[in-house]
């Protein structure tokens, strides 16, 4: 059985959870834009956080690596226009 102050805990590390969630999926957004590969990595890092306090963040998780890899193709395509 568990006390109070336990369930009051476990909601304290839920909630901090989800604001994790909430900061990695704006940041994947704005990653999708602008400054890809440090948004991406920043939004991998809050969606782990998230996971961590026992929210799912899959949607970051995906969000950030999307981020990555199209700033990386983008350099690539850029790089031989010298842009």
């Amino acid at each position: 059985m568990t006390s109070t102050t336990d369930t009051t805990e476990i909601e304290s590390q839920r909630r901090l959870g989800r604001t994790y969630k909430k900061a990695s999926i704006i940041l994947g957004v704005m990653g999708l834009f602008i400054l890809g590969v440090p948004l991406g990595i920043t939004a991998f890092i809050y969606s782990r956080k998230a996971e961590t306090h026992g929210v799912k963040a899959t949607t970051g998780v995906v969000l950030a690596i999307l981020d990555i890899v199209s700033a990386i193709l983008v350099l690539m395509v850029f790089k031989p226009f010298n842009v």
